[in-house]
């Protein structure tokens, strides 16, 4: 059984930009980072980690263009930094800009920053104080790691596609853990208001809640996104038996009928074909086999 908590992980990769006067600090805030490390498969890279012979400047922008979240470092050695300033935090802004990564200024030392092109993003500590000035300083690496983690929740849930929405949402129904599969075809919507799949699955997760004139809405969306789509004709069929509709759920059945073939025509809730459809429809793939 898939574990919707870790399924599908992916790893997000995190870049510092900071002035090499600020390494102790940047160290330090790495150290605090290592639960997160572990939990989100978060890899970060600073050009510490430049190889012998390596061209460094290609290196850094290699992982500047493809890091997920960006951490700037402010201080006064950051903000005299032309390399710093000048070319990194730019770079990282423009692709903040783009939606293609997430950029989190963070104050270690005072320093003047009023209008800065970051000025616009929350600056972390709370309030802007600077890490150097908090009487206990895990207290604002802790601050500081706390709204990290909350990015990184809001990023993972940007970064997944419709099917992982699919796959988790199957997941948690497997689980019976029906309000939590509805709320992720629900994301899975979102990301694509004309994907027949989500709206078949959200039905399901309806109809396990009992909230049957719901899910008989979400069925006919994949319906009309899909006039062939056998199961939700067939599943839209149950929840309208279950509404006692049954001229509604007879017609149904009957388009499912002609879809599939040969079988025999179901009249209402409690006929064999129904009660096994509704057990033993597989419910778990996405692509290929259409449920």
């Amino acid at each position: 059984m898939n574990n919707p908590n870790t399924a599908n992980k992916q790893e997000i990769k995190l870049f510092y930009c900071y002035a090499h006067e600020d390494r102790p600090i940047r160290d330090e805030l790495e150290k605090h980072l290592s639960w997160l490390k572990r939990r989100y498969q978060l890899t970060n890279w600073h050009d510490r980690e430049i190889m012998p012979g390596e061209e460094w400047e290609q290196a850094i922008d290699m992982h500047l263009n493809t890091a997920k979240l960006i951490l700037l470092l402010i201080s006064p050695d950051f903000m005299n930094s032309d390399y710093c300033y000048g070319k990194e935090m730019r770079r990282a802004l423009e692709r903040h800009r783009a939606g293609t990564c997430r950029v989190i200024p963070i104050l270690l030392r005072p320093t003047y920053w009023e209008d800065a092109p970051f000025s616009s993003l929350q600056l972390l500590p709370t309030d802007a104080r600077p890490i150097t000035r908090w009487p206990d300083r895990d207290e604002a690496f802790q601050d500081v790691v706390t709204e990290i983690s909350r990015t990184i929740k809001d990023l993972l849930i940007s970064l997944k596609t419709k099917e992982e929405w699919v796959r988790e949402g199957n997941a948690r129904t497997e689980l019976k853990r029906y309000e939590e599969a509805l709320a992720t075809f629900e994301q899975a919507i979102r990301l694509d208001p004309n994907y027949s799949y989500a709206y078949y699955y959200k039905g399901n997760a309806l109809n396990d809640l009992n909230r049957y004139e719901e899910a008989v809405q979400a069925f006919e969306q994949a319906i009309h996104l899909d006039p062939n789509y056998f199961y939700a004709h067939l599943f839209k069929g149950i929840a309208l038996a279950e509404l006692k509709h049954r001229q509604e759920a007879e017609q149904a059945f009957e388009k499912a009928r002609k879809l599939v073939g040969q079988l025999p025509t179901p009249t209402v809730l409690g006929h064999p074909l129904v009660v096994a459809n509704r057990a033993d429809t597989p419910r778990n793939s996405v692509g290929g086999h259409r449920p």
